[in-house]
Formats: C-alpha cells, sequence, structure tokens
C-alpha cells in the first residue's frame, strides 16, 4: 500500500499541475475571445462613414468644406481667480511641477496676464 502510494503522489501532483494550467489558459481563451469582439466592434464603427467623419472631427480638428471651425482659448479659467483655486498643486510654482503642468501653467498665465 505505501509502494503504490509513493508511486501514485507524483502522478497525482502532475495531474493537479496540469488541471491548473488547463484553467489559466481556458481564462486566458475567454479574455482573448472578449477582446477579440472589442475589436470586431470597433472594426465594425470605421466602416461606417459617419463615424469615420465624427472622428475627424473630434482627433484632428477636421472641419467639412464650407464649415469654419472655431478654437476657443482660456475659456476654463475666469480671469482674476488666484494660482491657489486653479489647482496648481500644493505649492503653486511651476518648478515644482510635472513637465506638462508646468508648461500649461506657463501657457495659461502667459494668456491671462
Amino acid at each position: 500500500m505505501i509502494a503504490i502510494t509513493i508511486m501514485l503522489a507524483p502522478t497525482v501532483k502532475i495531474f493537479f499541475e496540469k488541471r491548473s494550467e488547463i484553467s489559466a489558459l481556458e481564462n486566458e481563451i475567454a479574455a482573448k475571445k472578449a477582446e477579440q469582439e472589442n475589436l470586431k466592434k470597433q472594426v465594425s464603427r470605421w466602416q461606417d462613414p459617419s463615424y469615420v467623419k465624427q472622428q475627424a472631427r473630434d482627433r484632428i480638428n477636421m472641419v467639412m468644406p464650407g464649415e469654419t471651425g472655431y478654437w476657443v482659448f482660456g475659456g476654463g479659467i475666469p480671469s482674476g481667480t488666484t494660482e491657489s483655486s486653479t489647482g496648481t498643486g500644493a505649492s503653486g510654482s511651476p518648478a515644482n511641477l510635472p513637465w506638462v503642468d508646468a508648461l500649461w501653467e506657463s501657457i495659461r498665465r502667459s494668456a491671462t496676464d
């Protein structure tokens, strides 16, 4: 009985390891199928000319012939507000901000000052 147990122990261990590996792969396959369905939906949306036009308008600011495009700058923050109320960070100095936020803060200040 002990000899049979010793002989079967590695086989049972391998069986359970392979079952868990199969389960993990089945979960991965299900995730990939869901991603594939999402990508198919995106492709079908891009087949629609009106969706393509809307994306061109939103992403690269294209306008149709005969239309006039307008850009509004500085409309988000009223002039006369202080830096502490605009959310520039704890210190309020551009040197302590990430470079993108420091650049935006510099552009905002040049437009309002």
